[in-house]
């Protein structure tokens, strides 16, 4: 249920300002979601090499920061169900090249309100307005990007988002997402795999 619900939430957004057509079933988006799970997980050898460029942005010392930061990162989903202030703060204190931003623009998009929290929270980053603010800056360990964040918040108000580049377009943004998702077999319909006690009844009378 809560799935279904995320899914009319999330995607839907998109479906009433024309950028997708229809919503893939819940079970479609699992499946789905295991499929993305090793893009999730990965990092580009730019992400690399920028994430790791300080000792602060180790992963064996990161990591652990990142996740005290924000513990929902410990779950690698489709995000579908994440609160936007759980989302933002993945957004500062984990570093995306600019290809892998779309999708999460996307889903704080789709939250009322979702962008201009990351514009906010961003910003304070950038202007030192949070005791966080120099941790989160040795954590993405790349000058200029949480000013690049606010930017491209601004952006995606008017539904345009970073160029996804190498990146796979089923999972660089949550509109490509929703119709790789929509495009692959649905779970067979309720009662499916059921009987018919009746009949059987009848049948062996």
């Amino acid at each position: 249920m809560r799935t279904a619900r995320a899914i009319d939430e999330r995607m839907g957004f998109f479906v009433k300002h024309g950028h997708l057509d229809r919503l893939p079933s819940p079970w479609q988006v699992r499946v789905g979601g295991l499929a993305m799970l090793p893009v999730t997980l990965s990092e580009s050898e730019r992400e690399r090499q920028r994430s790791r460029s300080t000792w602060m942005g180790q992963v064996p010392i990161r990591v652990p920061l990142q996740v005290l930061y924000n513990p929902r990162q410990l779950l690698a989903d489709s995000g579908l169900t994440q609160r936007p202030e759980s989302i933002v703060r993945h957004m500062v204190s984990v570093y995306h090249e600019d290809a892998f931003l779309g999708y999460d623009l996307q889903l704080l998009q789709s939250h009322p309100g979702g962008l201009a929290l990351l514009r906010e929270e961003a910003s304070k980053v950038v202007d030192g307005r949070t005791r966080w603010a120099p941790y989160l800056r040795g954590l993405v360990a790349w000058p200029g990007y949480h000013a690049r964040l606010v930017a491209l918040a601004e952006a995606a108000e008017r539904f345009e988002y970073p160029d996804a580049l190498n990146v796979d377009p089923r999972f660089a943004t949550l509109v490509g997402f929703a119709r790789f998702c929509g495009a692959m077999p649905d779970w067979p319909e309720r009662g499916f795999y059921g009987f018919d006690l009746d009949k059987l009844v009848r049948r062996w009378r």
